[in-house]
């Protein structure tokens, strides 16, 4: 496969020479359940040499061990799968190297089994063809669209790659019977006793020893009625819209609105809010000038001591994670100057430190595709995909996941933490978005089929079950090893390592056009887990997010889990769904309790609650202290300038159209102007129930300028700038256009 993970990484002409593959290297890189595949290949061909074998020597014993090559095929594409998920591996040749096998197997050698058996008229050699051209094509279709197709509850597809196996078999079937019944395979002697290029077709076989005769269309056009069937067949291909799954769910979803239309007008109402979007606007400028001054193309500024920090490799995480809120405030030299520095990156070099790979992909990936959208300069698409090429590397393993760290000087992965082939949930599941985009804009599926086979992996090699850490349908623990692509350990929750994942599937789905239908069908299984076994009332009667399955409830969450209000909230409005909204409304206000409890109106990074109608004898008695006063109490007390709640709020504002939304957006703004901002730009907060007095954290991280600045600034400008209707954020806040059509092929 020319495009596999291994060979994207286009390296320059400077680079020192790679050193040549060892010898073999493709078949040492074959998995066990590749070389079954390679017996339903060797099936065909050996079907293929026996029926020119029966030709030659007019033999039905080679007629009929063409025949039984057919289920042979067949026993070996049933267990290729198998072998995979018994051994726990798989490569990325696997779909390719089925699909081609099975297009031999079933699509070829039944065509050259029916002009074995006599279907050799001029006619008949057209159906024949067309038979084998539509396997051919549906082959081609299929592995385009595979992703946008629906799939059962282990990730598998209902539709057969190419030609369908049940089919041919019995075609099969019918032309064995009539062998060994003498309804075929009679021949004329001499074989070949007239001149001209399809003398020995016409005169191989006698009319009468053909089954059901022949009957003649045109002069000299004759046709064998039985090779119908073979027609039938690639009639019925023709019939599977691979590309559109569930149109009619497709059409009616493409008219749901998002974001309302009815926002309150009037000129003081106007002004107000032009003088507020200035103010965060002006805020902005303030922390971008510092950094500008201190610490321009490297990753962070620490706000405190003014130094420039390498925390992402030193690509420049905050210049590329800021360029598409640079650009939406319409600050234009501020572009332009970004742009020409990131023009001057080379993503070959770094730090020498291992680069996050789920980091790398939603600040680096995700900015530069977004600037590109925004401002059609094709540099940053370029930039994007030079990347993509070097992460797509880190897919290269046992089974497709992703590394979670990967070294982009040595070619070696590894983990943050624990054991090297460790990873969470959001990190293999938090590049569906950009991936898919990328494909679109480079019309490359390589990437797109990268991140979709991450599902395909952990929904084959992971069954629910009782008693284990996966219990419930579409409640996913946290760790996996990336190797088997078995879920290992972490209980279900929306927090840090899980929280994208459940976020991209429904944004990926309606990022498609709708089309991703497998992203919907895991995000409603998802949504049943998380609305039985994470969503809890708390004592104060308001909902939180805990962490929890079928074995009980955790009672702690963090701010990363206030991203799901706004998420849910969209998905409702997708999918026109009131009860989901009311859910979503829920969550939002417990989350923004959070907020605006606080005297600094800032939240902290982890609370506790208390389940309603629990017994809280285990808690500390300031956690009962601070229940009693706040409805939960503090975990990890500190502010990190995080932006899940603010856009939460935000989804709610745009949707909704209701100003006390973007009241409670300004009141959080000014807490953090009078409790984090520094000369050098925004701090943390050591603790939100004490504020500037309680201390400063020297950390800015490059999601300050890419969500926190974004969503706020947009609660206040002209709503119909970044509309939800026409765009979908990702993760760290990029928006990407909803207008990009997609039809299930790039």
């Amino acid at each position: 496969m020319s495009n596999s993970a291994t060979n994207t990484h286009k390296r320059k002409t400077s680079d020192p020479p790679m050193p040549p593959p060892p010898r073999f290297s493709m078949v040492r890189s074959f998995q066990l359940a590749d070389i079954v595949t390679l017996g339903n290949g060797v099936c065909g061909c050996l079907c293929l040499m026996f029926a020119m074998k029966a030709l030659i020597t007019q033999s039905t014993d080679f007629l009929f061990s063409a025949f039984w090559c057919i289920p042979a095929g067949v026993m070996f594409d049933f267990f290729d799968g198998r072998v995979a998920r018994w051994r726990n591996t798989s490569s990325l040749l696997g779909q390719e190297l089925d699909s081609l096998a099975d297009f031999c197997s079933f699509g070829i050698a039944p065509a050259v089994l029916g002009f074995a058996c006599g279907f050799q008229k001029m006619l008949d050699l057209v159906v024949l063809t067309y038979f084998v051209c539509c396997g051919l094509a549906r082959l081609a279709r299929f592995n385009a669209t595979v992703a946008a197709l629906p799939k059962d509850g282990n990730g598998k597809v209902k539709f057969f790659e190419g030609t369908p196996i049940p089919t041919t078999l019995v075609i099969v079937g019918v032309l064995a019977y009539g062998v060994y019944t003498g309804k075929f395979w009679r021949f004329a002697n001499p074989m070949f006793q007239h001149e001209g290029p399809f003398a020995s077709f016409s005169e191989a076989f006698t009319p009468d020893y053909v089954w059901g005769g022949e009957i003649s269309i045109l002069p000299g056009y004759e046709l064998h009625p039985m090779v119908l069937m073979y027609g039938l067949s690639a009639d019925g291909m023709r019939g599977f819209e691979g590309n559109t799954p569930r149109s009619h769910d497709i059409q009616r979803f493409a008219k749901n609105q998002v974001q309302t239309s009815n926002f309150t007008d009037g000129a003081a109402l106007k002004k107000m809010r032009e003088n507020r979007a200035k103010d965060v606007r002006d805020g902005f400028q303030r922390a971008w000038k510092a950094y500008r001054k201190y610490a321009f193309g490297a990753d962070e500024i620490n706000p405190l001591t003014l130094e420039p920090l390498t925390t992402r490799n030193g690509w420049g995480a905050t210049l590329i994670d800021s360029l598409d809120t640079i650009y939406i405030m319409g600050l234009e030299d501020e572009f332009k100057e970004a742009t020409e520095k990131v023009r001057s990156i080379n993503f070959d070099k770094n730090d020498g430190e291992p680069s996050k790979v789920f980091e790398t992909n939603i600040r680096y990936i995700g900015g530069l595709l977004s600037a590109y959208e925004l401002s059609n300069d094709r540099m940053f698409l370029k930039q994007a995909t030079a990347l993509a090429d070097i992460m797509l590397e880190a897919f290269d393993t046992p089974t497709g996941i992703p590394w979670q760290m990967w070294d982009v000087q040595t070619g070696t992965g590894s983990s943050e933490t624990g054991p090297a082939t460790l990873n969470n949930l959001a990190e293999i599941g938090t590049y569906q978005l950009e991936f898919f985009r990328l494909s679109q804009h480079t019309h490359d599926p390589v990437y797109h089929k990268a991140a979709q086979r991450v599902y395909d992996v952990i929904l084959d090699r992971n069954d629910p079950k009782k008693g284990t850490s996966y219990s419930v349908p579409g409640l996913y623990p946290i760790f996996l090893d990336i190797k088997s692509g078995k879920f290992l350990t972490g209980k279900p929750n929306l927090g840090g390592g899980s929280d994208s994942f459940y976020e991209y599937l429904i944004k990926t789905w309606a990022l498609s056009g709708f089309r991703l239908q497998r992203n919907l069908d895991m995000w409603n299984e998802s949504l049943k887990g998380i609305k039985k076994f994470i969503v809890s009332k708390g004592s104060d009667k308001r909902l939180y997010m805990g962490i929890g399955d079928d074995e009980g409830l955790d009672s702690i969450s963090d701010t990363f889990t206030a991203f799901f209000p706004g998420t849910l909230a969209l998905a409702s409005r997708l999918l026109n769904d009131d009860d989901t909204f009311n859910l979503a409304h829920d969550l939002l206000v417990s989350s923004y309790n959070t907020f605006s409890r606080m005297p600094t109106h800032i939240g902290p990074e982890n609370f506790g609650f208390l389940p309603d109608g629990d017994d809280d004898s285990d808690l500390l008695k300031s956690q009962r202290a601070e229940i009693k006063k706040y409805g939960f109490y503090l975990d990890r007390p500190y502010y990190l300038m995080r932006p899940e709640v603010i856009e939460s709020i935000f989804y709610f504002y745009r949707i909704t159209g209701d100003e006390k939304y973007a009241d409670w957006i300004w009141e959080i703004w000014q807490g953090i102007k009078a409790n984090c901002e520094v000369d050098g730009g925004f701090a943390g907060l050591r603790d939100v129930r004490v504020g500037r007095e309680g201390g400063l954290i020297g950390k800015q991280e490059s999601f300050v300028f890419a969500e926190t600045f974004k969503y706020i600034y947009l609660a206040f400008t002209d709503q119909n700038v970044i509309s939800l209707d026409d765009y979908i954020f990702s993760t760290e806040g990029h928006p990407f256009k909803r207008s990009i059509p997609f039809n299930g092929t790039f």
